[in-house]
């Protein structure tokens, strides 16, 4: 008998870019370039290297870690204000794969998807 509850075992194949209002500028090893439209207008770089992570908007620092042990996977911040007035709260989440390769990166926005890209 098949569980409906149990996820579909297609979509763990599933690959791309998942976005309407983002586009992939640029993609290397522990860093994205991604441009966004909605829900805001900016560019948002992450990047992964010397041991420290970061997370700008149009060159605006909204995150960073030092990660000499750990590599964050989740990162949470509010959007600054010369992107978005309301400073709304922005999540990015991280799965990676074998030998520190980005398997999933995902952007959230005020709890909506805005781009997700499974590699």
């Amino acid at each position: 008998m098949v569980n409906p509850f149990d996820p579909s075992r297609l979509l763990l194949d599933e690959k791309g870019v998942f976005a309407d209002g983002a586009k992939l500028r640029k993609r290397r090893f522990l860093f994205r370039a991604i441009d966004f439209e909605t829900p805001f207008q900016g560019r948002l770089v992450y990047d992964s290297w010397w041991f420290l992570q970061r997370v700008t908007i149009d060159g605006i620092r909204v995150w960073s870690r030092i990660s000499w042990l750990r590599i964050e996977r989740e990162m949470e911040f509010a959007l600054p204000k010369e992107v978005d007035a309301q400073c709304t709260r922005c999540r990015i989440e991280i799965n990676f794969g074998i030998a520190l390769s980005i398997r999933r990166f995902q952007v959230t926005v005020a709890g909506i998807t805005a781009y997700d890209e499974i590699c």
